[in-house]
C-alpha cells in the first residue's frame, strides 16, 4: 500500500515539475504595435523586400498627395488663358504676312488658311517684314494650329531677333505632329519660348521650317505669339513708316548696267582667277564684282545686270570702296531689281571695319513681285540701321538677290542715301 502510494506521489511530482519547466521556457507575449515589433518588421521587410503595414500607408499618402499636385499642374496647364500679343490669321488674301524662303508654293484660301504645298526638300516660309515692334520678354508661347498632310512628322522653327540675329541653327526650335499625312486632323502646336535659345530683345523675323519632308501639303490656320497677362495682349507697337530716304542725298552709286566683263568675277568659272595670283599682286585688292558659285553666270544685256542663278546660296560682292563711308552717315540703302525667280525673299550684307560677312551684319528685304513672265521693276528701301552692326567705316556690300536656286535676276543699281 506504501509503494502505491509513493507511486502515485512520484507520478505527480513529475508532472508539475514538467509543468513549471515549460512555464519559465515560455517568453510572454509583447503587446501589438510596440517599437520592439516594428523595429524587427521593419527589419525583415528590409530583408525580405516586402513593405510593413506602416510603410505602405505611408506610400500609399504620399502618392496620393504627388497625383494630386501632378492633377492640379495639369489643370493649370489646360486651363490657362492665353492673349494675343500678335497674330497672323491668314484672312486678308492679299498680305497673308509670310512668303516662301524655300521650295513652297503658298496660296492663301478662302476659308484663311494658309496653303502651303512642298516643291522639294528642305520648304521653309518666312515672315514678310514685321510691321509692329514686339518685344520678346511679351511673348511666352508661339501657338499655331497646323493640318500637316505632308510626308514627314518633323519641324522646326528659327527665329531673329536683335539680340540673336538668323536664322541659325542655335535660334532655333524642332517639335513633332502627332499626325502627318492624314486628313482632317487639326492639331494645335504650342511653342514655350523658354526653350528657345536666344529668344531676347526685339523680334525681327520668323522662319518656319514646317516639314522635313519633300512632298505633300500643310495647312495653317494661324499663328499666334501669346502671352498669359492679359495687360500683355496686344502691346506689339505698331511702325509708323517714314522712308529713310526723306530729305537726304544720293552719297554713292554702284551702276551695274556699266559693268563689263572685266568688272565681273564669277566663281562658277574657276580659269578666270589666273590675274589674282600674278607675282605681286597679292596684296592688291581685286576691282571686280565677285559673283558666288550659285550664279551661273553675269552680264549687262538690253541695259540691265543679268544675273542667272543656278545653284546654292546665289551673291554678288563689291570690291572695297574707293571712298570712305562712315555708316551713321547712311540712312537708307536702295535696290532697283525685277525678281524672275520663284522666291520673295533677299538680303542684304556688309562689311565695316568693326564687322565681316554675318547674319549680324545684314539686313532682310522681300519683292513684292516674283515668276519667270514677272517684268515689275521694284525700287527696294533698305534701312541699314535694322542691324546692329551697322557702324564703323563702310568697306564692302554683297547683295544676295534671292533665296532660289534657279532663275533669273536684273538689276540697275544700288544706291546709298544719307
Amino acid at each position: 500500500m506504501k509503494f502505491f502510494i509513493r507511486t502515485i506521489a512520484l507520478a505527480l511530482a513529475v508532472i508539475l515539475a514538467v509543468s513549471l519547466f515549460s512555464a519559465c521556457a515560455k517568453e510572454p507575449a509583447k503587446p501589438a504595435g510596440t517599437e520592439t515589433e516594428k523595429t524587427a518588421d521593419a527589419a525583415t521587410a528590409e530583408q525580405t523586400g516586402e513593405l510593413t503595414e506602416e510603410q505602405t500607408e505611408e506610400q500609399t499618402t504620399e502618392a496620393a498627395v504627388t497625383t494630386e499636385e501632378v492633377t492640379e499642374t495639369e489643370t493649370e496647364e489646360a486651363q490657362k488663358t492665353l492673349y494675343d500679343v500678335y497674330r497672323w490669321d491668314f484672312d486678308d488674301a492679299s498680305n497673308i504676312g509670310w512668303i516662301s524662303s524655300n521650295k513652297t508654293d503658298i496660296i492663301a484660301e478662302e476659308d484663311g488658311t494658309m496653303h502651303l504645298t512642298v516643291k522639294g526638300g528642305d520648304p521653309n516660309i518666312t515672315t514678310k517684314k514685321i510691321s509692329m515692334t514686339i518685344d520678346c520678354d511679351n511673348v511666352e508661347y508661339i501657338v499655331m494650329r497646323i493640318k500637316n498632310k505632308t510626308d514627314a512628322y518633323t519641324g522646326q522653327l528659327f527665329i531673329s531677333t536683335t539680340d540673336s540675329p538668323g536664322p541659325n541653327e542655335a535660334y532655333s526650335y524642332k517639335y513633332d505632329y502627332e499626325y502627318a499625312d492624314e486628313d482632317d486632323e487639326w492639331e494645335i502646336i504650342e511653342i514655350d519660348t523658354l526653350d528657345i535659345d536666344g529668344w531676347s530683345g526685339t523680334l525681327r523675323s520668323l522662319r518656319l521650317d514646317y516639314t522635313d519632308g519633300s512632298e505633300g501639303d500643310c495647312y495653317i490656320d494661324y499663328i499666334a505669339l501669346q502671352t498669359t497677362d492679359e495687360k500683355k495682349a496686344g502691346t506689339g507697337e505698331t511702325e509708323e513708316y517714314v522712308d529713310p530716304r526723306a530729305g537726304k542725298q544720293v552719297l554713292y552709286k554702284w551702276d551695274f548696267t556699266k559693268l563689263t566683263a572685266e568688272d565681273i568675277y564669277l566663281s562658277s568659272k574657276p580659269e578666270e582667277t589666273e590675274a589674282e595670283t600674278e607675282e605681286g599682286d597679292e596684296d592688291t585688292p581685286d576691282p571686280r564684282w565677285r559673283f558666288s558659285k550659285g550664279v551661273e553666270d553675269a552680264y549687262v544685256e538690253g541695259g540691265h545686270l543679268v544675273i542667272k542663278i543656278n545653284g546654292q546660296d546665289p551673291f554678288m560682292a563689291s570690291p572695297e570702296m574707293d571712298t570712305p563711308f562712315d555708316c551713321e552717315a547712311v540712312s537708307a540703302v536702295v535696290i532697283k531689281a525685277c525678281n524672275k525667280t520663284d522666291m520673295n525673299l533677299a538680303q542684304f550684307f556688309f562689311t565695316s571695319d568693326g564687322s565681316s560677312y554675318s547674319e549680324a551684319a545684314s539686313v532682310r528685304f522681300t519683292f513684292e513681285n516674283k515668276g519667270a513672265d514677272n517684268d515689275v521693276w521694284e525700287e527696294i528701301v533698305i534701312n541699314p540701321k535694322d542691324s546692329t552692326l551697322w557702324t564703323g567705316q563702310l568697306e564692302t556690300i554683297r547683295i544676295d538677290p534671292s533665296e532660289s536656286w534657279e532663275g533669273m535676276i536684273l538689276i540697275d543699281y544700288c544706291e546709298l542715301y544719307g
